[in-house]
């Protein structure tokens, strides 16, 4: 997939969580770790260990049934983000209808990079390049092989040809698109028919869908509403995994 394009947050929770809404919203274990390429920075490592945040609160979608559409969450970290030259906010919008049919969006994880093969050591962030797919034509591509409609919250994203996709592991994953050398957070890595098959794009959970829910959650924790187009600050707020198994 070639060089990283940025590094991204990454957050780690319990291993045993049974997957329950009571599980997801305790944030007790849970951390988030900026700035690093690799899932599993040293131990020793103090440039990892500055930069790991706690998590005091989870706020799941009010309309999270315990699988997709809705599959998003929230989090507020117990203290505030410092920004570096790679921990750098990105730019939400209330609609990406101005996205559709745009192939400069990218998608980032440490998931596998075929459907059989999984990312080799030393797991360096991977990203590969997709385009935006509107609804319409992701439902026709869809729906004989998962009798699923894409709506409401969900945007698609790949390729025609397959190749490009995301896949087993990179749920949670950004697929972010840069517009006028901004980058905009588009959607959050849900599920998809395989990794990378022809004519099977993958499936976001599309973010400008929680656009309102997201002011309403900044104005109770004391933040400025987002306006359009403003970066989403992560001071205390960040996404978390979606509520979902592997893409």
């Amino acid at each position: 997939m070639g060089v990283p394009l940025e590094a991204l947050a990454e957050c780690k929770g319990p291993s045993d969580s049974s997957g329950s809404s009571s599980d997801l919203s305790d944030p007790s274990g849970w951390t988030v770790q900026f700035g690093q390429l690799t899932p599993m920075p040293s131990f020793w490592s103090l440039q990892a260990y500055y930069t790991r945040y706690f998590v005091s609160n989870i706020y799941l979608s009010p309309h999270y049934l315990g699988n997709s559409p809705y599959d998003i969450a929230l989090v507020k970290l117990s203290a505030p983000v410092t920004y570096t030259n790679h921990i750098q906010p990105i730019c939400l919008q209330a609609s990406t209808f101005e996205f559709e049919n745009r192939t400069d969006c990218w998608v980032t994880g440490w998931g596998y990079i075929k459907e059989d093969e999984a990312l080799p050591s030393p797991y360096t962030l991977q990203e590969v390049q997709v385009a935006i797919i509107n609804n319409s034509m992701c439902n026709l591509f869809l729906k004989y092989s998962f009798r699923r409609d894409i709506f409401g919250d969900m945007v698609c994203a790949g390729n025609a040809q397959g190749r490009k996709d995301a896949c087993f592991g990179d749920s949670g994953g950004p697929l972010a698109c840069n517009k006028n050398g901004l980058w905009y957070h588009i959607g959050v890595v849900s599920w998809g028919v395989g990794c990378g098959r022809p004519n099977r794009p993958g499936v976001y959970t599309n973010i400008s869908h929680h656009f309102e829910w997201i002011q309403k959650l900044m104005a109770q924790s004391g933040m400025s509403h987002p306006d359009p187009s403003w970066p989403l600050l992560f001071l205390p707020l960040v996404w978390a995994l979606p509520l979902l198994g592997p893409a």
